[in-house]
């Protein structure tokens, strides 16, 4: 399937349109039994279903039934009859099972490839160029992937990061281990261990490492503490789906690609409602784009052996909700401005401002997930006006402020 980005919660293309435009028969106001077929033991699986449920409301006369998706389970699934199934579809046999149902299917997982199901997701290009851009940010030059080799959002996530880092002239070294979204129960933790302690001594270091999600992210800062290797110093660890829960029991926490897993469902939702109106199923995957980076401690130092780019790297973090501009930090670091630009051109590939403006967006963008007002924002991330921060935000991430906010909330939507 060819990926349609969709910005807002309202899909463009056309195969989302607003509820009061699908035809009410009375076949619909009746009670919908709603299959939802995903465990409830990873972050992004709950969040997936708070949006199904936020999109459900209390006008939709939708009865759900959740469980894991197992052999065990499908007999009474298919005794119960559902209207339409929302799954994370991940093994190749139980998926051909529930394709036998006949009924409206949407999933959640974009595990498995040529699988004739809409996919309602994440972006996964963009997820994996995201985070090569946050490490090519914090100066890394050396860089790793750990995770599926075979899972189609792995794939994508892994050839993204990867052509980002090569576009930038370096190289991705990557280790491959098949989580779904764990290790299988009867894999041999001792043989993992050994293939990925090699892989981590075999890194050029310090490393800057992607793993496709939250779980090994999480084992590999765990791997890292046995062979006394230092996270962030020598790896450091990304991760994806930003589960708390997986994020905080890491050691240091780690850092992770948060995206709109409540707004998946609510989409998901919106399709299956589509679908089970007797509307055709879209032939594109319905896509998301990531929230943002939640920066932990996993990633947050800088790779940068120059002192002098380094200490104003950690000045301007430390100063973001103060006015600040290239001499004052050239006066704070006692170097001249010509030097000063010269080594962030060389070692970051921009110029102090620019970095100074990603800084504080990405300090904003973390913001405008609270209840500040876009004023207040503006205020607290060092721009002298709400009018300079919009612009400047427009032009490094697409959207105004308030479409951020807007397109990264579930709120009230339908």
């Amino acid at each position: 399937m060819t990926p349609i980005t969709i910005k807002g919660v309202s899909a463009k293309q056309g195969y989302c349109r607003p509820v009061s435009t699908i035809s009410r028969t009375s076949d619909m106001r009746r009670p919908r039994r709603i299959a939802l077929l995903m465990s409830q033991d990873a972050g992004f699986h709950r969040q997936v279903l708070l949006g199904i449920r936020a999109y459900a409301g209390h006008s939709k006369r939708w009865v759900f039934h959740n469980a894991p998706l197992t052999q065990a389970s499908f007999r009474p699934l298919a005794e119960w009859n559902p209207h339409g199934i929302i799954a994370h579809l991940d093994d190749p046999k139980l998926a051909r099972m529930i394709l036998t149902l006949k009924k409206p299917t949407i999933d959640t997982a974009c595990v498995l490839d040529n699988l004739d199901v809409p996919v309602a997701d994440v972006d996964h290009v963009a997820v994996g160029r995201l985070a090569a851009e946050h490490f090519l940010a914090r100066g890394y030059r050396h860089f790793g992937f750990f995770g599926s080799g075979r899972a189609r959002y792995a794939l994508l996530r892994h050839e993204s990061f990867r052509r980002t880092v090569e576009d930038a002239g370096f190289v991705v070294h990557s280790c491959h281990m098949e989580y779904l979204p764990r290790l299988p129960e009867k894999a041999s933790w001792k043989n993992v261990n050994s293939e990925v302690r090699r892989w981590l001594k075999s890194l050029p270091k310090p490393a800057a490492v992607l793993a496709d999600h939250d779980v090994p992210g999480r084992d590999l800062a765990n791997m890292c503490q046995l062979l006394d290797l230092r996270v962030p110093n020598d790896v450091a660890i990304l991760g994806v789906d930003n589960d708390e829960v997986e994020c905080l029991l890491a050691s240091p926490p780690l850092s992770s690609v948060a995206i709109p897993a409540e707004r998946i469902g609510f989409e998901a939702a919106k399709l299956l409602e589509r679908m089970m109106a007797g509307r055709k199923a879209p032939k594109r995957m319905l896509t998301l784009p990531p929230t943002r980076v939640v920066t932990r401690q996993s990633t947050s130092m800088f790779a940068v052996d120059d002192p002098v780019v380094s200490g104003a790297l950690l000045y301007i973090r430390n100063h973001l909700d103060k006015p600040l501009n290239v001499n004052m930090l050239t006066e704070e670091l006692v170097v001249s401005r010509r030097a000063l630009e010269k080594k962030f051109r060389e070692l970051l590939g921009r110029t102090v401002l620019q970095e100074i403006h990603r800084a504080r967006i990405e300090r904003a963008q973390e913001l405008l997930g609270g209840n500040l007002q876009v004023a207040e924002v503006a205020h607290q991330t060092g721009f002298s006006s709400p009018q300079l921060f919009a612009t400047v935000f427009r032009r490094l991430t697409g959207v105004s402020p308030r479409q951020y906010r807007h397109e990264n909330r579930l709120g009230k939507q339908g």
